[in-house]
């Protein structure tokens, strides 16, 4: 494991690798690996590895031709062989974001790796900075070397803890300035007064020279969530990058450095939009399209002259329904008869028991083993229930279309089928016992409450698509 141990530095203890147990993946292959999904216990978290890797690839491919760095967030999956996917065996640089001190811990056998085979390497921790967490993070970053560990802060009382880390490290702290382009979770808006006296602090506080070093700025438009479409998924981000822009402008004119800073922009949707440039260049496209393709390109180019573009993203290795009602990227799936993002693209089942059935009701209903701490409770502007059932183990033994249930209703471990009036399917008779696998609005929370994923994988014949081929676990903690 890659956990830091227990050390004690002044009156501050860091955890021990051990408050966070799961089964050893060998205990875990040993339990599940040639295993058919229906004879598991339910719920389960189901990985389909073929559309991982497809989904993966297709992000690696676009930023390679369209020469902009990439930042892969680890937060959706919190496994080293999703992390090992989102990196590539092509790249140099292995520069990731963390959600969690315990995802950036768990990546310390990933990044020695990495030293071995030459590669640089850095995780950035992208919450405004907390003072609690300088030490245990500059632990980390002493084990990784310089460069090891970046930090985000948007607030100048956040500096007053880089002593910490540098009294832990013996080196200065990476740090990027987190700018809010639009989604107002957290960042500072570039026009704003905040920003600029941060900006002067940056260069005249002793906390900060002594202690820090400025890298660039970052941003996250998870506000693109709501959009339906790849023109509003590529316009958000071209918002994204002239934001950054323009705090790196202000930075510049107050300062005296010339570096080539870094720009991280990104979200889900916004950074997998690039796709469209690469992979819809020579279709037959709307004009407004097509002319948002080019600015966006315009754009990214403009950025990359005197700044390094970088863009990031977490849940598109697995995707969800949210994201497919985006339509922000084109599917990766390779069918020409479907190149939009749809249910084929999404990776992450939920694997459910039937419980009860009952046909008398206004509609019929069944019940499910599988509530809000299984699936998640976030909605999906798409449909108005909180999961969608495939037709797996009903017409085929793919997941390839929706069954006609969703599920309508849900509790903390109770889920309600309901018959869905989007799918315009009937909805096929269940019976008690039979195993049903769903979709979910949201991968990130689906998969938190699960200790590993089910790896089964589509590219093989049909009759081994059902096949348990490895198990993923995942970490756990804060």
């Amino acid at each position: 494991m890659g956990l830091i141990g227990c050390e004690k530095l002044d009156n501050m203890t860091v955890p021990f690798d051990h408050l966070y147990p799961c089964p050893s993946r060998l205990v875990l292959r040993e339990t599940f690996v040639g295993k058919s999904l229906s004879d598991v216990p339910t719920p389960a978290a189901v990985l389909d590895r073929s559309i991982v890797e497809r989904n993966c690839q297709q992000m690696l491919d676009a930023c390679r031709l369209l020469q902009v760095a990439f930042r892969p967030h680890v937060k959706t999956h919190k496994t080293s062989e999703v992390t090992d996917l989102q990196v590539g065996a092509e790249s140099k640089a292995v520069n990731l974001v963390a959600s969690t001190v315990s995802e950036a811990e768990n990546l310390l056998d990933y990044f020695n790796l990495c030293q071995s085979q030459g590669r640089s390497m850095n995780v950035l921790y992208a919450i405004p900075f907390p003072p609690s967490q300088a030490a245990r993070l500059g632990i980390l970053a002493r084990k990784l070397g310089p460069g090891g560990v970046s930090v985000l802060i948007d607030n100048p009382a956040q500096i007053q803890s880089f002593q910490v880390f540098t009294k832990v490290t013996g080196f200065n702290v990476g740090v990027f300035v987190k700018v809010d382009t639009g989604y107002h979770r957290a960042g500072l808006a570039p026009e704003s007064l905040e920003f600029k006296q941060l900006m002067a602090l940056i260069q005249e506080s002793s906390d900060f020279q002594g202690h820090a070093e400025l890298q660039g700025f970052y941003s996250h438009a998870s506000h693109s969530y709501g959009g339906n479409s790849a023109i509003l998924a590529m316009n958000i981000l071209r918002e994204e990058i002239r934001g950054l822009v323009k705090a790196a402008a202000i930075y510049k004119n107050m300062s005296k450095d010339t570096r080539r800073l870094t720009l991280s922009v990104g979200a889900t949707p916004t950074a997998t939009s690039v796709q469209n440039i690469i992979n819809k260049s020579g279709a037959s496209l709307p004009a407004e399209e097509i002319a948002v393709m080019e600015s966006l390109k315009q754009d990214i180019q403009h950025a990359n002259t005197e700044y390094i573009l970088e863009l990031h993203a977490g849940v598109y290795p697995f995707l969800d329904l949210q994201q497919v009602a985006t339509q922000a990227s084109p599917s990766a799936a390779g069918n020409a008869m479907k190149p939009n993002l749809s249910v084929d693209d999404i990776a992450l089942t939920v694997l459910a028991e039937v419980v009860s059935v009952y046909k008398e009701r206004q509609g019929p209903e069944s019940l499910v083993a599988v509530g809000t701490l299984a699936l998640g409770r976030e909605p999906c502007k798409s449909y108005s229930g909180w999961g969608v059932v495939s037709d797996w183990g009903m017409f085929s033994t793919a997941t390839g279309s929706p069954s006609g249930w969703q599920v309508g209703r849900i509790s903390q471990e109770h889920g309600v089928l309901t018959e869905s009036s989007s799918s315009g399917k009937h909805a096929p008779d269940l019976s008690v016992g039979q195993k049903v696998r769903i979709w979910p609005n949201h991968a990130c929370i689906a998969g938190a409450g699960y200790g590993w994923f089910l790896v089964v994988d589509s590219s093989l014949p049909e009759n081994r698509q059902n096949e348990i081929v490895d198990v993923w676990p995942r970490w756990r903690g804060w």
